[in-house]
């Protein structure tokens, strides 16, 4: 019999998996202690990418398309002097330069790219073209163009130089960022050429590497542990609250009896919120537990997702 296992787990990636085999994984190690439990990732991260990985279970599934909004930081290397078809070490060289930026030209440069941006996300992206994967079009071959998209980057940093060609950026940016894409037009606008040599996700919204687990770590803590492994006790050590991905979103106040009827599927007059925001998220606790995710529209609270907690 199953156990019900309900949060996250923040997994920090390692190099050179990706992250549904990430997925794979935390499934195999858990299947002993919990049975089958339902389970997902709230956003890709590329096999050479490391770091914040949060891993949805049970209920917590539920909140995957509001994480996609989360804004996420990264740190990143470019090695400057040389671009590769895939913008980053796994690609084969394509341009090279001569021209090795100092810190001085980067950091003149960076300004541009704060706030909105136009962007073209790499040939070797999951971007479909036409229904077809762009890095399946891209690795046999075809010639094809990537529409510029629209984001949004909160902070660009250039944190050291790492070697004569190599120099240490942070970033923090809306969903859909790439950064192989900002570390190729960093290095084109400074008249060079540059790959992403590093990248690793610092945070996911409220996730970050101080509340992040290792899978070895968990795998170890699941080993060590009997067969009846305490859910409780798991959750209270390692799962973080399925809450706790919605840290960002207001909670409202409302009794138990407008609480039921949200949770039945019927819309309140949202009397005394007539000053929040029309069609943002807002969430529901009840009895110390999230009930349900609702929304304002036409003048009425209105459910969005209602969680069995």
């Amino acid at each position: 019999m199953s156990i019900p296992l309900n949060g996250f787990l923040n997994i920090d990636k390692p190099l050179n998996i990706s992250s549904n085999d990430v997925v794979f994984k935390v499934k195999k190690m858990l299947y002993p202690h919990f049975g089958k439990v339902k389970i997902g990732h709230t956003g890709t991260l590329d096999p050479l990418a490391s770091g914040v990985l949060p891993i949805a279970l049970g209920e917590a599934t539920k909140t995957v398309a509001f994480q996609m909004e989360n804004k996420k930081t990264y740190e990143f290397t470019v090695k400057f002097g040389t671009q590769t078809s895939t913008d980053d070490a796994e690609g084969e060289v394509i341009r090279t330069s001569d021209f090795i930026p100092t810190e001085e030209n980067i950091r003149a440069i960076l300004p541009k790219f704060l706030g909105e941006i136009e962007q073209i996300p790499p040939k070797y992206s999951a971007i479909k073209i036409n229904g077809e994967r762009a890095y399946n079009l891209a690795r046999q071959g075809k010639d094809f163009e990537i529409k510029p998209r629209q984001n949004f980057i909160h902070r660009l940093e250039l944190m050291e130089k790492i070697s004569d060609s190599e120099y240490k950026f942070i970033v923090t940016a809306n969903k859909g960022f790439y950064v192989r894409s900002v570390a190729r037009d960093i290095a084109n606008a400074l008249n060079s050429a540059g790959y992403v040599s590093y990248l690793r996700r610092i945070s996911n919204g409220p996730f970050t590497l101080e509340n992040a687990i290792t899978l070895d770590k968990l795998e170890k803590i699941l080993q060590n542990s009997e067969q009846s492994l305490d859910v409780r006790k798991f959750d209270s050590d390692i799962l973080l609250p399925v809450s706790f991905g919605l840290n960002d979103i207001l909670a409202l106040d409302i009794n138990e009896g407008q609480n039921e009827k949200l949770r039945n599927g019927q819309w309140i007059k949202a009397v005394g919120f007539e000053n929040l925001e029309s069609d943002s998220l807002y969430k529901i606790i009840s009895n110390s537990k999230l009930s349900a995710v609702i929304k304002i529209e036409d003048g009425f609270l209105k459910t969005v997702r209602v969680f069995n907690l």
